[in-house]
């Protein structure tokens, strides 16, 4: 039967670092690789939902193990830049200042990103699933606001 996220990002960016790079190298991953849906969902139940049981949790994080395949929307990459002071930069003094890149993906706010997996999940499965879709707040770092939604 399988099952569907949609995510959008309605400040229209998208932070996400790949796993072992530096901010600095410029790089955003795209799509989010499943770990980092799987470690979104489990952030939000740590911080959104405590009450849940770790045996109801767990049974939904077993039915999503296999990868999920998505759809994209068009996506543009930027970057701002930021100069941050360094250990020996003095108030009074310019300079020692170190570039730090912050790389993100501009998408349209009404764009939509839909993340399928291919599994059966039961009746409280998808309710947990559409719970903890609607309390995510952001998805890759904290700059990169979301909306989720399970699909039916």
């Amino acid at each position: 039967m399988g099952v569907t996220l949609s995510v959008r990002f309605p400040l229209g960016r998208y932070h996400a670092n790949p796993w072992d790079r530096s901010v600095n190298e410029g790089a955003v991953e795209w799509p989010p690789s499943p770990w980092r849906l799987l470690r979104a969902l489990v952030a939000t139940w740590h911080t959104r939902w405590p009450d849940l049981s770790a045996d109801t949790f767990d049974s939904l994080l077993t039915a999503l193990a296999d990868l999920p395949s998505y759809r994209t929307p068009l996506v543009r990459p930027g970057h701002t830049r930021h100069y941050l002071p360094d250990f020996t930069h003095k108030r009074s003094e310019s300079g020692s200042t170190d570039l730090t890149l912050d790389p993100f993906l501009s998408i349209g706010r009404d764009e939509e990103l839909l993340i399928r997996w291919d599994a059966d999940l039961d009746s409280e499965q998808r309710a947990v699933l559409a719970k903890l879709a609607e309390l995510m707040p952001y998805l890759g770092r904290a700059e990169s606001v979301c909306e989720a939604k399970l699909l039916d």
